[in-house]
Protein backbone atom coordinates (compact mmCIF):
# COMPACT_ATOMS: atom_id res chain seq x y z
CA UNK A 1 0.00 0.00 0.00
CA UNK A 2 2.98 2.37 -0.36
CA UNK A 3 3.63 4.98 2.48
CA UNK A 4 -0.17 4.57 3.22
CA UNK A 5 0.31 1.42 4.30
CA UNK A 6 3.37 2.42 6.56
CA UNK A 7 1.39 4.34 8.62
CA UNK A 8 -1.40 1.54 9.05
CA UNK A 9 1.15 -0.80 10.30
CA UNK A 10 2.31 1.91 12.63
CA UNK A 11 -0.74 3.21 13.77
CA UNK A 12 -1.55 -1.01 14.45
CA UNK A 13 0.97 -1.22 16.89
CA UNK A 14 0.33 1.91 18.84
CA UNK A 15 -3.05 0.72 19.60
CA UNK A 16 -2.16 -2.76 20.08
CA UNK A 17 0.39 -0.65 22.22
CA UNK A 18 -2.38 1.35 23.98
CA UNK A 19 -5.13 -1.63 24.38
CA UNK A 20 -2.73 -3.46 26.29
CA UNK A 21 -2.47 -1.24 28.99
CA UNK A 22 -6.05 -1.23 29.68
CA UNK A 23 -7.97 -3.89 31.53
CA UNK A 24 -9.84 -6.46 30.51
CA UNK A 25 -12.97 -4.94 30.49
CA UNK A 26 -12.43 -2.46 28.70
CA UNK A 27 -10.27 -4.94 26.31
CA UNK A 28 -13.18 -5.63 24.03
CA UNK A 29 -14.61 -2.73 23.43
CA UNK A 30 -11.33 -1.49 22.72
CA UNK A 31 -10.69 -3.89 20.08
CA UNK A 32 -13.86 -3.19 18.92
CA UNK A 33 -13.07 0.39 18.53
CA UNK A 34 -9.49 -0.17 17.24
CA UNK A 35 -10.86 -2.43 14.59
CA UNK A 36 -13.25 0.29 13.57
CA UNK A 37 -10.77 2.83 13.45
CA UNK A 38 -8.42 0.15 11.56
CA UNK A 39 -10.59 0.02 8.64
CA UNK A 40 -11.27 3.60 8.21
CA UNK A 41 -8.06 4.17 8.12
CA UNK A 42 -7.30 1.28 5.81
CA UNK A 43 -10.59 2.52 3.18
CA UNK A 44 -8.61 5.99 3.45
CA UNK A 45 -5.58 4.79 2.39
CA UNK A 46 -7.14 2.65 -0.26
CA UNK A 47 -8.69 5.74 -1.60
CA UNK A 48 -5.28 8.47 -1.33
CA UNK A 49 -3.74 5.98 -3.34
CA UNK A 50 -5.66 5.81 -6.32
CA UNK A 51 -6.46 9.46 -5.89
CA UNK A 52 -2.52 9.41 -6.48
CA UNK A 53 -2.46 7.02 -9.46
CA UNK A 54 -5.59 9.01 -11.16
CA UNK A 55 -3.28 12.77 -10.93
CA UNK A 56 -0.35 10.27 -12.18
CA UNK A 57 -2.20 9.33 -15.21
CA UNK A 58 -3.98 12.68 -15.83
CA UNK A 59 -0.12 14.33 -15.88
CA UNK A 60 1.20 11.48 -18.38
CA UNK A 61 -1.93 12.23 -20.36
CA UNK A 62 -1.84 16.34 -20.47
CA UNK A 63 2.40 15.62 -21.21
CA UNK A 64 1.06 13.39 -23.79
CA UNK A 65 -1.65 15.70 -25.43
CA UNK A 66 1.01 18.95 -25.46
CA UNK A 67 3.64 16.41 -27.26
CA UNK A 68 0.76 15.94 -29.52
CA UNK A 69 -0.46 19.02 -29.81
CA UNK A 70 3.33 20.62 -31.01
CA UNK A 71 3.68 18.10 -33.40
CA UNK A 72 0.47 19.18 -35.10
CA UNK A 73 1.68 22.60 -35.12
CA UNK A 74 4.79 21.30 -36.96
CA UNK A 75 2.57 19.14 -39.48
CA UNK A 76 0.30 22.36 -39.98
CA UNK A 77 3.75 24.45 -40.90
CA UNK A 78 5.25 21.63 -42.51
CA UNK A 79 2.19 21.53 -44.68
CA UNK A 80 1.86 25.33 -45.05
CA UNK A 81 5.67 25.19 -46.59
CA UNK A 82 4.66 22.65 -48.61
CA UNK A 83 1.30 24.77 -50.17
CA UNK A 84 3.70 27.33 -50.60
CA UNK A 85 6.50 25.58 -52.65
CA UNK A 86 3.93 23.76 -54.30
CA UNK A 87 2.27 27.61 -55.71
CA UNK A 88 5.91 28.18 -56.72
CA UNK A 89 6.42 25.29 -58.64
CA UNK A 90 3.36 25.47 -60.23
CA UNK A 91 3.97 28.89 -61.25
CA UNK A 92 6.98 28.06 -62.45
CA UNK A 93 6.13 25.45 -64.23
CA UNK A 94 3.11 27.30 -65.89
CA UNK A 95 6.28 30.21 -66.40
CA UNK A 96 7.85 27.48 -68.47
CA UNK A 97 5.05 26.18 -70.19
CA UNK A 98 3.96 30.01 -71.25
CA UNK A 99 8.19 30.42 -72.57
CA UNK A 100 7.43 27.35 -74.76
CA UNK A 101 4.67 28.56 -76.46
CA UNK A 102 5.84 32.14 -76.99
CA UNK A 103 8.78 30.30 -78.40
CA UNK A 104 7.25 28.92 -81.01
CA UNK A 105 5.38 31.79 -81.52
CA UNK A 106 8.44 33.94 -81.85
CA UNK A 107 10.02 31.34 -84.43
CA UNK A 108 7.36 32.95 -86.57
CA UNK A 109 8.33 36.33 -86.42
CA UNK A 110 10.07 37.48 -89.94
CA UNK A 111 10.80 41.18 -88.92
CA UNK A 112 12.77 41.89 -85.28
CA UNK A 113 9.77 44.61 -85.02
CA UNK A 114 6.96 41.87 -84.75
CA UNK A 115 8.90 40.13 -81.70
CA UNK A 116 8.13 43.08 -79.51
CA UNK A 117 4.01 42.56 -80.12
CA UNK A 118 3.99 38.96 -79.02
CA UNK A 119 4.05 39.65 -75.14
CA UNK A 120 -0.01 38.47 -74.39
CA UNK A 121 -1.77 38.32 -71.79
CA UNK A 122 -1.38 34.39 -70.70
CA UNK A 123 2.25 34.87 -70.60
CA UNK A 124 2.05 37.99 -68.19
CA UNK A 125 -0.61 36.29 -65.89
CA UNK A 126 1.23 32.97 -66.14
CA UNK A 127 4.53 34.23 -64.32
CA UNK A 128 2.74 35.53 -61.77
CA UNK A 129 1.98 39.47 -62.71
CA UNK A 130 -1.07 41.36 -63.66
CA UNK A 131 0.60 44.00 -65.67
CA UNK A 132 3.30 44.21 -68.71
CA UNK A 133 4.69 46.31 -71.03
CA UNK A 134 7.25 45.37 -74.00
CA UNK A 135 8.61 48.05 -75.83
CA UNK A 136 11.33 48.57 -78.89
CA UNK A 137 13.78 51.78 -78.39
CA UNK A 138 15.37 52.91 -81.66
CA UNK A 139 17.87 55.12 -79.49
CA UNK A 140 18.63 56.00 -76.24
CA UNK A 141 15.84 58.30 -75.67
CA UNK A 142 13.03 57.14 -78.13
CA UNK A 143 10.43 54.08 -76.93
CA UNK A 144 7.33 52.28 -78.49
CA UNK A 145 5.58 49.85 -77.01
CA UNK A 146 4.63 46.57 -79.15
CA UNK A 147 2.93 45.23 -76.28
CA UNK A 148 0.44 46.54 -73.34
CA UNK A 149 -1.18 44.17 -71.48
CA UNK A 150 -3.22 45.56 -67.88
CA UNK A 151 -2.50 48.75 -68.95
CA UNK A 152 -3.75 51.54 -71.49
CA UNK A 153 -1.84 53.45 -74.38
CA UNK A 154 -2.27 56.73 -72.33
CA UNK A 155 -1.13 55.47 -69.27
CA UNK A 156 1.88 53.95 -70.79
CA UNK A 157 2.73 57.07 -72.84
CA UNK A 158 2.56 58.57 -69.18
CA UNK A 159 5.08 55.73 -68.37
CA UNK A 160 6.90 56.38 -71.35
CA UNK A 161 7.82 59.72 -70.50
CA UNK A 162 8.86 59.29 -66.54
CA UNK A 163 11.17 57.03 -67.86
CA UNK A 164 12.62 58.87 -70.06
CA UNK A 165 13.13 62.04 -68.15
CA UNK A 166 14.06 59.77 -65.22
CA UNK A 167 16.91 58.30 -66.79
CA UNK A 168 15.51 55.21 -66.39
CA UNK A 169 15.46 54.12 -69.94
CA UNK A 170 19.45 55.05 -70.43
CA UNK A 171 19.89 52.76 -67.25
CA UNK A 172 17.95 49.92 -68.56
CA UNK A 173 19.58 49.86 -72.03
CA UNK A 174 23.01 50.23 -70.58
CA UNK A 175 22.33 47.93 -67.63
CA UNK A 176 20.03 44.94 -68.79
CA UNK A 177 19.87 42.97 -65.98
CA UNK A 178 16.38 43.07 -64.40
CA UNK A 179 16.08 45.47 -61.24
CA UNK A 180 13.50 44.89 -58.58
CA UNK A 181 11.28 47.35 -57.67
CA UNK A 182 9.15 47.62 -54.37
CA UNK A 183 7.64 49.76 -51.17
CA UNK A 184 10.50 48.87 -49.15
CA UNK A 185 13.70 48.99 -51.27
CA UNK A 186 11.95 52.12 -53.26
CA UNK A 187 14.30 54.83 -52.19
CA UNK A 188 14.69 56.69 -55.76
CA UNK A 189 12.08 58.63 -56.18
CA UNK A 190 11.87 57.67 -59.90
CA UNK A 191 10.75 53.85 -59.01
CA UNK A 192 8.11 55.37 -56.50
CA UNK A 193 6.64 57.14 -59.30
CA UNK A 194 7.32 54.08 -61.61
CA UNK A 195 5.59 51.88 -59.02
CA UNK A 196 2.55 54.68 -59.16
CA UNK A 197 2.47 54.92 -62.61
CA UNK A 198 2.13 51.12 -63.02
CA UNK A 199 -0.56 51.17 -60.12
CA UNK A 200 1.49 48.05 -58.20
CA UNK A 201 3.30 47.69 -55.84
CA UNK A 202 5.93 45.41 -56.78
CA UNK A 203 7.42 45.68 -60.46
CA UNK A 204 10.50 43.97 -62.45
CA UNK A 205 12.26 46.03 -65.46
CA UNK A 206 15.13 44.98 -67.54
CA UNK A 207 16.74 46.03 -70.85
CA UNK A 208 16.26 43.83 -73.92
CA UNK A 209 19.58 44.11 -75.36
CA UNK A 210 20.26 41.47 -78.31
CA UNK A 211 23.65 41.11 -79.87
CA UNK A 212 22.08 41.64 -83.67
CA UNK A 213 18.57 43.83 -84.17
CA UNK A 214 16.90 46.49 -82.42
CA UNK A 215 16.93 46.61 -78.60
CA UNK A 216 14.18 47.31 -76.18
CA UNK A 217 12.69 46.94 -71.95
CA UNK A 218 10.57 44.84 -70.42
CA UNK A 219 8.22 45.94 -67.41
CA UNK A 220 5.74 43.27 -65.21
CA UNK A 221 3.68 44.33 -62.27
CA UNK A 222 1.62 42.83 -59.79
CA UNK A 223 -0.15 44.05 -56.43
CA UNK A 224 1.93 41.75 -53.66
CA UNK A 225 4.98 40.31 -53.27
CA UNK A 226 4.32 38.57 -50.37
CA UNK A 227 4.58 34.61 -50.68
CA UNK A 228 6.43 34.95 -54.04
CA UNK A 229 9.96 33.91 -54.36
CA UNK A 230 11.84 36.88 -55.76
CA UNK A 231 15.01 35.54 -56.68
CA UNK A 232 12.52 32.86 -59.06
CA UNK A 233 11.10 36.41 -60.61
CA UNK A 234 14.21 37.11 -61.41
CA UNK A 235 15.34 34.11 -62.70
CA UNK A 236 12.43 33.58 -65.38
CA UNK A 237 12.30 37.10 -65.94
CA UNK A 238 16.04 36.45 -67.08
CA UNK A 239 15.05 33.49 -69.12
CA UNK A 240 11.96 35.71 -70.72
CA UNK A 241 14.36 38.42 -71.61
CA UNK A 242 17.17 35.91 -73.42
CA UNK A 243 14.22 33.74 -75.44
CA UNK A 244 12.74 37.19 -76.42
CA UNK A 245 16.11 38.93 -77.61
CA UNK A 246 17.49 35.73 -79.38
CA UNK A 247 14.21 35.80 -81.40
CA UNK A 248 14.75 39.41 -82.30
CA UNK A 249 18.53 38.58 -83.23
CA UNK A 250 17.00 35.66 -85.39
CA UNK A 251 14.41 37.27 -87.18
CA UNK A 252 17.16 39.91 -87.81
CA UNK A 253 19.37 37.31 -89.64
CA UNK A 254 16.45 36.14 -91.25
CA UNK A 255 15.10 39.26 -92.49
CA UNK A 256 18.90 40.48 -93.30
CA UNK A 257 19.31 37.05 -95.50
CA UNK A 258 16.39 37.44 -97.23
CA UNK A 259 17.42 40.96 -98.19
CA UNK A 260 20.10 39.82 -99.35
CA UNK A 261 18.80 36.88 -101.05
CA UNK A 262 16.24 39.16 -102.79
CA UNK A 263 19.36 41.67 -104.04
CA UNK A 264 21.37 38.33 -105.08
CA UNK A 265 17.96 37.18 -107.16
CA UNK A 266 17.54 40.48 -108.56
CA UNK A 267 21.05 40.65 -109.77
CA UNK A 268 20.80 37.13 -111.01
CA UNK A 269 17.65 37.99 -113.09
CA UNK A 270 19.35 40.99 -114.51
CA UNK A 271 22.94 38.89 -115.46
CA UNK A 272 20.52 36.15 -116.86
CA UNK A 273 18.90 38.21 -118.40
CA UNK A 274 21.85 40.24 -119.82
CA UNK A 275 23.38 36.69 -120.03
CA UNK A 276 19.91 36.25 -122.40
CA UNK A 277 20.88 39.24 -124.46
CA UNK A 278 24.57 38.54 -125.11
CA UNK A 279 23.99 35.06 -126.02
CA UNK A 280 21.10 36.01 -128.44
CA UNK A 281 23.75 38.19 -130.32
CA UNK A 282 26.20 35.67 -129.83
CA UNK A 283 23.98 33.18 -131.50
CA UNK A 284 23.19 35.53 -134.62
CA UNK A 285 27.26 36.28 -134.63
CA UNK A 286 27.65 32.41 -135.00
CA UNK A 287 24.96 32.05 -137.28
CA UNK A 288 26.53 35.10 -139.30
CA UNK A 289 30.04 33.46 -139.11
CA UNK A 290 29.23 30.30 -140.29
CA UNK A 291 27.04 31.73 -142.90
CA UNK A 292 30.08 33.66 -143.97
CA UNK A 293 32.62 30.33 -143.94
CA UNK A 294 29.65 28.81 -145.93
CA UNK A 295 29.53 31.37 -148.63
CA UNK A 296 33.31 32.03 -148.77
CA UNK A 297 34.31 28.12 -148.77
CA UNK A 298 31.97 27.77 -151.63
CA UNK A 299 32.97 30.69 -153.37
CA UNK A 300 36.99 29.42 -152.79
CA UNK A 301 36.03 26.01 -154.46
CA UNK A 302 35.47 27.32 -157.39
CA UNK A 303 38.68 28.73 -158.33
CA UNK A 304 40.30 26.41 -156.08
CA UNK A 305 39.03 23.33 -158.38
CA UNK A 306 39.70 25.73 -161.52
CA UNK A 307 43.90 26.18 -160.16
CA UNK A 308 44.15 21.90 -159.79
CA UNK A 309 42.05 21.18 -163.16
CA UNK A 310 44.83 23.58 -164.86
CA UNK A 311 48.01 22.42 -162.67
CA UNK A 312 46.55 18.20 -164.02
CA UNK A 313 46.22 19.59 -167.63
CA UNK A 314 49.55 21.36 -167.51
CA UNK A 315 51.26 18.51 -165.46
CA UNK A 316 49.83 15.78 -167.82
CA UNK A 317 51.40 17.46 -170.75
CA UNK A 318 48.56 18.02 -173.45
CA UNK A 319 50.52 21.34 -173.76
CA UNK A 320 53.76 20.29 -174.48
CA UNK A 321 56.32 18.35 -172.80
CA UNK A 322 57.70 19.82 -169.38
CA UNK A 323 61.11 19.97 -168.15
CA UNK A 324 61.37 18.24 -165.11
CA UNK A 325 61.94 21.19 -162.60
CA UNK A 326 59.00 22.03 -164.41
CA UNK A 327 56.66 18.92 -163.35
CA UNK A 328 58.30 19.28 -159.79
CA UNK A 329 56.63 22.55 -159.46
CA UNK A 330 53.00 21.53 -161.15
CA UNK A 331 53.18 18.68 -157.96
CA UNK A 332 53.64 21.48 -155.75
CA UNK A 333 50.72 23.01 -157.04
CA UNK A 334 48.11 20.14 -156.66
CA UNK A 335 49.45 18.93 -153.69
CA UNK A 336 49.13 22.92 -151.67
CA UNK A 337 45.72 22.91 -153.33
CA UNK A 338 44.67 18.75 -152.13
CA UNK A 339 45.55 20.49 -148.95
CA UNK A 340 43.54 23.84 -149.25
CA UNK A 341 40.50 21.73 -150.71
CA UNK A 342 40.88 19.73 -147.38
CA UNK A 343 41.10 22.86 -145.30
CA UNK A 344 37.88 24.51 -147.34
CA UNK A 345 35.92 21.08 -146.51
CA UNK A 346 36.60 21.27 -142.95
CA UNK A 347 35.48 24.47 -142.81
CA UNK A 348 32.22 23.54 -144.59
CA UNK A 349 31.89 20.56 -142.38
CA UNK A 350 32.07 22.61 -138.91
CA UNK A 351 29.64 25.32 -140.47
CA UNK A 352 26.92 23.09 -141.45
CA UNK A 353 27.64 20.83 -138.17
CA UNK A 354 26.74 23.48 -135.95
CA UNK A 355 24.11 25.20 -138.16
CA UNK A 356 22.36 21.53 -137.80
CA UNK A 357 22.80 20.88 -141.59
CA UNK A 358 24.30 17.79 -141.04
CA UNK A 359 22.58 14.84 -139.70
CA UNK A 360 24.58 12.01 -138.68
CA UNK A 361 23.38 8.39 -139.28
CA UNK A 362 22.38 5.78 -136.37
CA UNK A 363 23.91 2.59 -138.09
CA UNK A 364 25.76 -0.57 -136.96
CA UNK A 365 29.10 -0.28 -137.88
CA UNK A 366 31.02 -3.46 -138.10
CA UNK A 367 34.59 -3.26 -136.54
CA UNK A 368 36.39 -5.53 -138.75
CA UNK A 369 35.60 -3.01 -141.32
CA UNK A 370 35.83 -0.26 -139.61
CA UNK A 371 39.51 -0.71 -138.72
CA UNK A 372 40.16 -2.32 -141.97
CA UNK A 373 39.68 1.02 -143.99
CA UNK A 374 40.99 3.08 -141.64
CA UNK A 375 44.47 1.13 -141.38
CA UNK A 376 44.42 1.35 -145.07
CA UNK A 377 44.73 5.53 -145.02
CA UNK A 378 47.22 5.70 -142.10
CA UNK A 379 49.41 2.65 -143.33
CA UNK A 380 51.62 4.40 -145.71
CA UNK A 381 52.23 7.56 -143.05
CA UNK A 382 53.02 4.42 -140.31
CA UNK A 383 55.79 2.83 -142.23
CA UNK A 384 57.39 5.90 -143.53
CA UNK A 385 58.00 6.52 -140.10
CA UNK A 386 58.64 2.67 -138.91
CA UNK A 387 56.15 3.20 -136.06
CA UNK A 388 54.65 0.40 -134.31
CA UNK A 389 50.90 0.02 -134.21
CA UNK A 390 48.88 -2.12 -132.32
CA UNK A 391 45.06 -2.43 -132.27
CA UNK A 392 43.24 -3.74 -129.27
CA UNK A 393 39.42 -4.65 -129.53
CA UNK A 394 38.71 -6.27 -126.82
CA UNK A 395 36.11 -8.43 -128.03
CA UNK A 396 33.95 -5.27 -129.59
CA UNK A 397 32.51 -6.12 -132.52
CA UNK A 398 30.45 -3.37 -134.14
CA UNK A 399 30.22 0.77 -132.95
CA UNK A 400 26.99 2.45 -133.50
CA UNK A 401 26.87 5.83 -135.66
CA UNK A 402 27.79 7.47 -138.96
CA UNK A 403 30.69 5.39 -140.49
CA UNK A 404 31.96 8.24 -142.84
CA UNK A 405 32.83 10.38 -140.13
CA UNK A 406 33.61 8.14 -137.16
CA UNK A 407 36.51 7.25 -140.06
CA UNK A 408 37.57 10.93 -139.88
CA UNK A 409 37.43 11.28 -136.31
CA UNK A 410 39.92 8.47 -135.71
CA UNK A 411 41.94 9.25 -138.70
CA UNK A 412 42.43 12.41 -137.45
CA UNK A 413 43.04 11.27 -134.34
CA UNK A 414 45.70 8.74 -135.61
CA UNK A 415 47.02 11.13 -138.44
CA UNK A 416 48.16 13.36 -135.47
CA UNK A 417 49.30 10.93 -133.64
CA UNK A 418 51.39 9.57 -136.10
CA UNK A 419 53.02 13.70 -136.79
CA UNK A 420 54.24 14.05 -133.30
CA UNK A 421 55.32 10.61 -132.30
CA UNK A 422 59.03 10.16 -133.62
CA UNK A 423 60.62 7.04 -135.69
CA UNK A 424 60.68 4.39 -133.84
CA UNK A 425 57.61 5.16 -131.37
CA UNK A 426 54.34 3.13 -130.76
CA UNK A 427 50.59 4.07 -131.48
CA UNK A 428 47.71 2.12 -129.92
CA UNK A 429 44.38 2.32 -131.08
CA UNK A 430 41.99 0.66 -128.19
CA UNK A 431 38.15 -0.37 -128.40
CA UNK A 432 36.45 -1.53 -124.94
CA UNK A 433 32.68 -1.59 -123.66
CA UNK A 434 31.97 -0.05 -120.95
CA UNK A 435 27.88 -1.16 -119.75
CA UNK A 436 26.09 1.26 -122.42
CA UNK A 437 29.27 3.12 -123.85
CA UNK A 438 31.97 2.56 -125.52
CA UNK A 439 35.50 4.07 -125.40
CA UNK A 440 38.19 4.63 -127.70
CA UNK A 441 41.52 5.69 -126.85
CA UNK A 442 44.22 6.69 -129.61
CA UNK A 443 48.07 6.66 -127.45
CA UNK A 444 51.43 7.87 -128.88
CA UNK A 445 54.85 7.90 -127.79
CA UNK A 446 55.31 11.16 -128.77
CA UNK A 447 55.91 14.58 -127.79
CA UNK A 448 53.14 15.65 -125.36
CA UNK A 449 50.93 18.39 -124.93
CA UNK A 450 51.98 21.26 -122.24
CA UNK A 451 49.56 21.38 -119.47
CA UNK A 452 48.47 24.72 -120.01
CA UNK A 453 47.76 24.23 -123.51
CA UNK A 454 45.22 21.23 -123.08
CA UNK A 455 42.03 23.30 -122.46
CA UNK A 456 42.16 25.18 -125.77
CA UNK A 457 42.95 21.83 -127.76
CA UNK A 458 39.53 21.50 -128.86
CA UNK A 459 39.29 25.18 -130.26
CA UNK A 460 39.03 26.58 -133.86
CA UNK A 461 42.69 27.21 -135.47
CA UNK A 462 44.16 26.72 -131.93
CA UNK A 463 47.96 25.62 -131.97
CA UNK A 464 49.97 25.17 -129.50
CA UNK A 465 52.83 27.41 -129.04
CA UNK A 466 55.72 24.73 -129.26
CA UNK A 467 58.57 24.37 -131.58
CA UNK A 468 57.68 20.83 -132.61
CA UNK A 469 53.83 22.64 -134.30
CA UNK A 470 56.98 25.04 -136.37
CA UNK A 471 57.96 21.55 -138.01
CA UNK A 472 54.25 19.70 -138.14
CA UNK A 473 52.04 21.14 -140.88
CA UNK A 474 48.61 21.84 -139.47
CA UNK A 475 45.71 24.29 -139.74
CA UNK A 476 44.23 24.21 -136.15
CA UNK A 477 40.95 22.93 -137.43
CA UNK A 478 41.58 19.01 -137.22
CA UNK A 479 40.23 18.85 -133.69
CA UNK A 480 37.65 21.54 -133.55
CA UNK A 481 36.11 18.81 -135.86
CA UNK A 482 36.74 16.15 -134.62
CA UNK A 483 35.19 17.36 -131.42
CA UNK A 484 32.39 18.64 -133.41
CA UNK A 485 31.51 14.99 -135.07
CA UNK A 486 31.91 13.61 -131.39
CA UNK A 487 29.30 15.64 -130.14
CA UNK A 488 26.70 15.24 -132.70
CA UNK A 489 26.89 11.64 -132.10
CA UNK A 490 26.42 12.26 -128.62
CA UNK A 491 29.70 11.26 -127.23
CA UNK A 492 32.59 12.71 -125.40
CA UNK A 493 35.95 13.60 -126.33
CA UNK A 494 39.10 13.93 -123.89
CA UNK A 495 42.44 13.91 -123.58
CA UNK A 496 45.36 13.18 -120.83
CA UNK A 497 48.93 14.38 -122.17
CA UNK A 498 52.16 15.39 -120.68
CA UNK A 499 54.91 16.83 -121.57
CA UNK A 500 57.68 14.45 -123.21
CA UNK A 501 55.82 11.57 -122.35
CA UNK A 502 53.33 11.10 -125.23
CA UNK A 503 49.02 11.66 -125.24
CA UNK A 504 45.93 9.65 -124.83
CA UNK A 505 42.84 10.83 -126.58
CA UNK A 506 40.12 9.12 -125.28
CA UNK A 507 36.54 9.19 -127.11
CA UNK A 508 33.33 7.94 -125.26
CA UNK A 509 30.26 6.67 -127.49
CA UNK A 510 26.64 5.33 -126.75
CA UNK A 511 26.11 1.89 -127.74
CA UNK A 512 22.22 2.41 -127.84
Amino acid sequence: MGVYGNYIVLFIAILLAWVATLGTEFSVQAIGLAVGLLGSIAYLAVKAEAARRHLAELQRLRDAYTQLDQQAKHIIRTDVELHHTQEELDRRLASLMSLHVLGRQLQVSLRPEEVFSKLDAAVVTNFGFSKGLLGMSRSLDTLEWGSLVGITRPEAEELTSHLQRSGLLKQLLSHPGPTIVKPSSATDPAHQTLLKLLGVSFAVMTGVIPHTGPVGCLLLGRMDSGGINIKADEELVSILTNQIATSIENSALYEQSWTTQQALERKVQDRTRELAEVNAVLVRLNKSKSDFVSAVSHELRTPLAAIKGYASLLGSGQFGGLADPQVERIRKIEKHADLLTQFINNLLDIARIESGRITMEHASIPVEEFLTSIHDVIHPQLDAKHLQYVVDRDGVKELLGDTQHLQRVFVNLLSNAIKYTPEGGSIRFGLKREGNTLLATVTDTGCGIPKEDLPKLFQEFYRANDPINQQVRGTGLGLALVKRIIEAHHGQIAVDSEKGKGSTFTVTLPTT
